[in-house]
């Protein structure tokens, strides 16, 4: 029996690479479950370095040191352009789009300082991921509720003023996997007018070239991350909140169609070598 076992054991060891290697299916999930795991232990080592200073956003920088090199365990590439804008010092409202949870990957690489994340709630509630994020003063905004919800934004913008930190919020408020931007919800842009701070555009390019969920498809890539110079809401009111968010997006899908079109020109060019 025990004999047995063991060679099961070893055929399991034996066929498991070769799955890797002719399934991209098997690739998928192996690959996927992996991040998952990389940061549920990241979020563990978050929780035990936040507890001494809690619900700081300094302690952001915990999260940047454990999951920034991540990427290259995956083979991919990122390339960020316009990082000079997230230098700038003083409060600000980063937007960008979001298309999949390997986003963070990307959030990691360009992290400013002083910067929080907000979130839906229901996040905080899975563990340890949740509980990593509250310590690291991320906001989380029940959208149920939406008088809790603008209760919490404009809480947000007091403590954007007072304690001059930056907030980096997914204004498409899930995830778009359809090669495009989903239209943007105000409460990004009504947040940044309510405090009189800039809002900074950063545009992730599109995953499709190695990574599509509907198909089962990870494999090695380049992401190239885009950060915009920073648009002033100085002297703005609500009523101007709707034409903002839409000028701010379609700068954003200017830049996202510029950088698809770079990815399948260079797709193109290797392909005819």
């Amino acid at each position: 029996m025990a004999l047995d076992f063991q060679w099961c054991f070893v055929a399991i060891l034996l066929i498991l690479p070769l799955l890797y290697e002719l399934s991209s299916t098997f690739r998928y999930y192996a690959k996927m479950s992996l991040y998952v795991v990389i940061v549920n232990i990241a979020a563990v080592f978050v929780i035990i370095l936040s507890l001494w200073r809690p619900y700081d956003v300094e302690n952001y920088r915990y999260v940047v040191m454990l999951i920034r090199e991540v990427r290259h365990l995956f083979g991919i590439e990122i390339e960020v352009r316009g990082a000079e804008h997230l230098d700038e010092d003083g409060s600000c409202v980063v937007v960008a789009n979001h298309q999949t949870s390997l986003d963070f990957l990307g959030m990691m690489e360009i992290w400013p300082s002083r910067c929080a994340a907000l979130a839906k709630r229901s996040l905080q509630y899975m563990l340890p991921f949740g509980l990593a994020a509250t310590l690291t003063g991320t906001v989380f905004v029940d959208r149920g509720n939406r008088e809790r919800s603008a209760g919490t934004m404009s809480d947000t913008a007091a403590t954007i003023k007072q304690k001059k930190v930056k907030v980096f919020i997914f204004p498409e408020g899930t995830r778009n996997r359809d090669g495009s931007m989903k239209p943007f919800k105000k409460g990004a842009f009504y947040l940044a007018v309510q405090a009189q701070v800039p809002i900074l555009p950063v545009v992730f390019s599109s995953y499709n070239d190695f990574y599509n969920k509907k198909e089962r498809r990870f494999e090695t890539g380049k992401l190239v991350i885009t950060c915009m110079p920073k648009i002033l809401t100085t002297g703005l009111t609500e009523e101007d909140v709707p034409a903002l968010t839409d000028r701010v997006r379609e700068q954003m899908l200017q830049v996202f169609n510029q950088m698809c079109a770079e990815v399948r020109l260079a797709k193109g060019t290797n392909g005819s070598r």
